[in-house]
């Protein structure tokens, strides 16, 4: 079962204005001793990525009520796989 195509492109909107808000707050310098990690970008790419994911079927069980079949599971998955490309660009800065 496709996606819903607003929810789809409400799901493309948050993910482009949140990556948005990352680029003009930037990151927390204590990221590397909290988490202890060596690759800060990296970190934050995958927080980021779980973040959007995490946020969209949230929005995805309210918007629908119901959880996603596993097709559109992926869907979301890939909405935020289409922006790559950005979002590894950005957080790359870090590493």
């Amino acid at each position: 079962m496709p996606l819903d195509p607003e929810f789809k492109k409400q799901t493309e909107k948050l993910i482009s204005d949140t990556l948005a808000l990352y680029q003009k707050s930037g990151t927390s310098p204590k990221v590397s001793e909290v988490w202890q990690c060596e690759n800060i970008g990296d970190f934050l790419c995958g927080f980021f990525v779980g973040e959007m994911i995490g946020s969209a079927l949230s929005a995805f069980q309210i918007f629908h009520k119901r959880e996603p079949v596993p097709e559109e599971h992926n869907e979301i998955f890939e909405i935020v796989e289409s922006q790559k490309d950005d979002i590894r660009e950005f957080f790359a800065k870090f590493n």
